[in-house]
């Protein structure tokens, strides 16, 4: 499985490039009561995904941006100005794709795979365009509970969209 660290340098993000980001929000973890014929449990996880209009031009980065850690750290601190386009909930399903239209027409599609032991959530994403070749075709990701995954890249009215993913207790 591929890092997190592996996916930045795979983008060029070590340098700076193109990446794409996902922004998540507050999540709880629920369990189904398992029935008398020992089927696999489904696991259930709430998030956010933040959709973020970035911009390497001087202006005002949105104050619930500026205190995300990740956000002041390369790549993302080359960009002076951001702004928060969108803020979804989420409810994600063990092995149930979630898919959120993007401002620029493409889908994002967010699965939580499963819950380990630890807590920690694995998550695949990809961005789509129907018709197209996927932009980020599938990444795969182990994010702790409250710790943002973030990935960015694609151009939108003049900058780049930020997008991060969330899941479980901040």
């Amino acid at each position: 499985m591929r890092t997190v660290r592996t996916v930045l340098a795979s983008f060029g993000l070590a340098s700076f490039g193109l990446a794409t980001l996902f922004v998540g929000a507050l999540a709880s973890v629920a369990t189904f009561a398992p029935s008398a014929h020992a089927q696999p449990r489904a696991e259930v996880t709430r998030g956010e995904v933040l959709v973020v209009l970035a911009k390497e031009a001087p202006g005002t980065i949105a104050p619930e941006l500026a205190q995300i850690t990740a956000l002041r750290r390369p790549p993302f601190d080359s960009f002076r100005s951001m702004e928060v386009l969108e803020r979804s909930d989420l409810q994600l399903r063990t092995g149930t794709p979630h898919e959120i239209v993007l401002p620029n027409g493409r889908k994002l599609r967010v699965e939580l795979q499963r819950i380990g032991p630890d807590g920690r959530f694995r998550v695949k994403v990809s961005i789509q365009r129907e018709g197209e070749q996927d932009y980020l075709p599938l990444l795969q990701v182990v994010a702790s509970p409250g710790d943002p995954f973030f990935v960015a890249g694609q151009s939108h009215l003049g900058g780049t969209l930020v997008i991060g993913i969330r899941l479980g207790e901040s």
